[in-house]
């Protein structure tokens, strides 16, 4: 079904709109949504992928493809939006109770492993952050959802040596950003 058609299906029957853009894009959504909640109970997980729909579904009149914007991109960026609050959000609510601390120290865990993945988890969210567009979107499309370059350009119209220099700028600024935090060596 091509967006045209599903846009007008969602104005004139909007259940059966909504269950065909779930069709057509939730796998694609639910990747979106699994990568930046995978330390996530599935049921955050599950919250997310329909928030993002919803989301969409309040906001349709906002979705202008007139100006350029695909309805995938549309609602994958809204698919990252929602993930990314939903993650502030649990992390804001991440206090353990005693019984899950017991459980880690009871399970042998090496907390202090953990610790640093977790460190490193914010280092690498903290570099994603700063980073301009399009060399975020690239870093994104490269390491989180495995595009190749040439993919990479088409979807974002520039050569591949473009797409290429790009990641390898991000890579070296992140070498550079983990050394100086101390996690990893030259």
């Amino acid at each position: 079904m091509k967006e045209k058609e599903l846009l007008l299906l969602l104005k004139k029957d909007p259940g059966r709109g909504i269950h065909e853009m779930m069709n057509h894009y939730g796998d694609s959504i639910s990747t979106i949504c699994r990568n930046f909640l995978y330390d996530c109970p599935e049921d955050d997980i599950e919250e997310t992928i329909a928030d993002t729909f919803i989301n969409f579904w309040h906001n349709m009149d906002k979705f202008k493809p007139d100006k350029g914007c695909s309805l995938k991109s549309y609602l994958y960026a809204i698919a990252r939006n929602v993930a990314r609050d939903k993650r502030r959000t649990l992390k804001k609510a991440d206090i353990y109770s005693l019984e899950e601390l017991e459980l880690v120290l009871v399970s042998g865990e090496n907390i202090e492993k953990q610790y640093e993945k977790k460190e490193l988890e914010a280092v690498l969210h903290t570099c994603l952050e700063e980073m301009k567009e399009p060399d975020k979107t690239i870093f994104l499309y490269r390491y989180f959802y495995g595009y190749k370059t040439g993919e990479i350009g088409k979807m974002l119209e520039l050569p591949p040596k473009k797409v290429e220099n790009i990641l390898y700028r991000g890579k070296e600024k992140l070498r550079k950003d983990l050394m100086e935090r101390g996690i990893c060596h030259a």
